[in-house]
């Protein structure tokens, strides 16, 4: 099942090399996007979040590949894929300084004061029993001094919490909780290095710095709160497979039950991440897949006057976005670029519901945004009202707008410069009423 989702992200000021432009402005974030993964009422409900700062894959890589292959049995499992979206575009820690160290107080002139307020809601919604914020962190944590990349100072492959205990509160017994998480890790670690312990980092006695953090206002609200912290020293594929196994620590520790469609190894995740059946569809009626696309595609249809941020986006991944810089908009997964849009700003007219499409002889009915394959040669047929340009085949049509319905076009006969895909064998079929942009098919030639 496609998931449904709409772009929110923060854009103001120049920042990162992202500068603004008065087409593509885009709004400040105020609000999170919530999935809610339900198996009944009558266990406890979970609060998982990642993405924090932007500039930590592996927790927003975890929330998203759970949404994906988890299904929950019993108990309920809210989810926040991205907290930071914006950061996590321009994988920077946080372009408003760490959105991590404003839960204590903050401006309402602060940029971020809204999405902090929903963060806020969502944490004391009476509901959420449990919460689990996923960090990626420098480093081994130890205990005790035994190297630079493993000491008390260090924050990777660790178990957080604020304190030992929180009184008169369900799952208030934390460090017995987080010694739970770990001991379900640890009898998986792919290597010794990577043991994880608990770290009591004891706010209450004085930590300002954790004192401004989300799971220190969780535990003052009388929330069992934990982070995992997954090392930075670990690849990407390993980071996602520690923060899911603390996330199953987790929810055994307090009942919730859950099957997955997968074998929890790195290589696995690897290949869930990369997976190229992964697509994304824009607004109804463009389809792109993620994997395998060129650097640029130029001349691609946007809606004229219509920011970003309210362009519809559906995807089976919960983290992709589009990024407005200089004239152009970056498709990101997380923080990979997966190809750079040169806009076409167009009228969009949404009354196409169909095109008759005849692939190697054979005649198919095709909606926009779908992708369909062929060996040797397509053909689109007429449809009243409507014409069609296929981008990388050229009809000699004296200076008139292309209308190339009726051609039989082979693969011979495209211009492999034109096609959106690095291998030369994808191309657009842009379907048009009058000026307006109606839709978009793909062909795979195979």
């Amino acid at each position: 099942m496609k998931r449904i989702f709409f772009l929110l992200v923060v854009c103001c000021y120049f920042v990162s090399g992202v500068e603004r432009n008065a087409h593509m402005a885009i709004d400040v974030e105020k609000s999170v996007h919530v999935v809610k993964k339900t198996g009944g009422e009558n266990a406890p409900t979970l609060l998982l979040m990642g993405g924090i700062q932007g500039d930590e894959p592996g927790g927003f890589n975890a929330t998203d590949v759970f949404l994906m292959h988890y299904k929950i049995l019993s108990g309920n499992v809210w989810v926040v894929p991205v907290l930071n979206r914006y950061s996590m575009l321009l994988n920077h820690r946080g372009i408003y300084g760490d959105l991590n160290r404003k839960f204590a107080y903050l401006s309402p002139k602060d940029p971020e004061y809204p999405l902090i307020q929903s963060i806020k809601g969502l944490v004391v919604d009476p509901q959420v029993q449990v919460i689990m914020h996923l960090h990626d962190g420098s480093g081994f944590y130890r205990p005790t001094y035994k190297s630079a990349l493993l000491n008390p100072r260090r924050w990777g492959n660790s178990s957080i919490i604020d304190q030992d205990e929180l009184p008169g509160v369900e799952f208030g017994h934390l460090k017995r909780l987080s010694v739970g998480i770990t001991d379900h890790v640890n009898q998986f670690l792919l290597k010794p290095l990577h043991k994880y312990h608990v770290r009591n980092t004891h706010t209450a006695r004085g930590d300002k710095e954790m004192e401004k953090a989300l799971t220190y206002f969780a535990i003052k609200h009388k929330k069992a709160a934990f982070a995992n912290e997954a090392s930075k020293e670990l690849s990407l594929a390993q980071r996602v497979y520690y923060h899911l196994l603390a996330i199953e620590g987790l929810m055994q520790e307090v009942g919730i039950t859950y099957t997955k469609d997968f074998t929890l190894k790195p290589a696995s995740i690897y290949r869930l991440i990369n997976d190229p059946s992964l697509t994304l569809t824009m607004n109804q009626n463009i389809l792109l897949p993620l994997y395998g696309l060129r650097n640029q595609l130029k001349f691609f249809p946007f809606p004229k006057d219509t920011p970003v941020n309210q362009i519809s986006l559906q995807s089976q991944s919960y983290i992709l976005g589009l990024l407005p810089r200089k004239n152009q908009i970056w498709l990101k997964y997380g923080n990979k670029l997966m190809t750079r849009l040169h806009p076409l700003y167009l009228d969009f007219d949404y009354s196409l519901k169909d095109i008759d499409i005849e692939l190697d002889g054979k005649i198919t009915n095709a909606a926009p945004a779908s992708i369909l394959e062929v060996k040797r040669s397509f053909k689109i047929l007429p449809k009243e009202g409507y014409r069609v340009n296929v981008i990388g085949f050229s009809l000699k049509n004296g200076g008139k707008k292309p209308n190339e319905v009726g051609v039989k076009i082979a693969y011979k006969n495209l211009d492999q410069r034109y096609s959106i895909d690095r291998g030369g064998k994808i191309y657009r079929i842009e379907i048009y009423k009058g000026d307006a942009f109606s839709g978009m098919v793909l062909v795979r030639f195979i």
